[in-house]
């Protein structure tokens, strides 16, 4: 088995030519995002956080696409795109807690072969402001 593993890097370290090279691997727009999953952490009532996915074109052509996310989270911008090969995007994403405990969803993104999507998630704290700092 390491003599498999010592072959195959060594293959690739050469270029050897049964290696498909990068340039060629895909031939039309191809849409990778990361990190796939955020977590904004607790916040308390009516506090907000912001976060951010980078969309990338790694193939050829032009990716033209929309990223969405449904409430409470929303995106504040770069929610659509439109990059050629190689280029890539910044999508910020904001997250107000809605009363729930915990808030997850997906965001989707749109272009090239297929959708994509990333899972954010956020809490809301539960705890009480201690009597000696009540807010007056």
């Amino acid at each position: 088995m390491k003599k498999r593993v010592l072959l195959a890097g060594l293959f690739v370290a050469l270029g050897w030519p049964g290696v498909v090279h990068a340039d060629t691997l895909f031939t039309s727009p191809f849409i990778v995002v990361s990190p796939t999953t955020l977590d904004f952490g607790t916040l308390r009532r009516k506090e907000s956080a912001t976060n951010s996915i980078l969309v990338e074109n790694v193939g050829s052509g032009t990716l033209v696409g929309t990223a969405t996310v449904p409430r409470p989270f929303r995106i504040l911008s770069g929610a659509n795109y439109k990059l050629k090969r190689n280029e890539a995007q910044v999508v910020t994403i904001a997250y107000t807690p809605d009363g729930a405990r915990t808030n997850t969803q997906v965001v989707t993104f749109t272009g090239g072969a297929s959708e994509v999507s990333a899972t954010v998630k956020g809490r809301l704290s539960t705890k009480r402001w201690p009597y000696y700092l009540k807010r007056k």
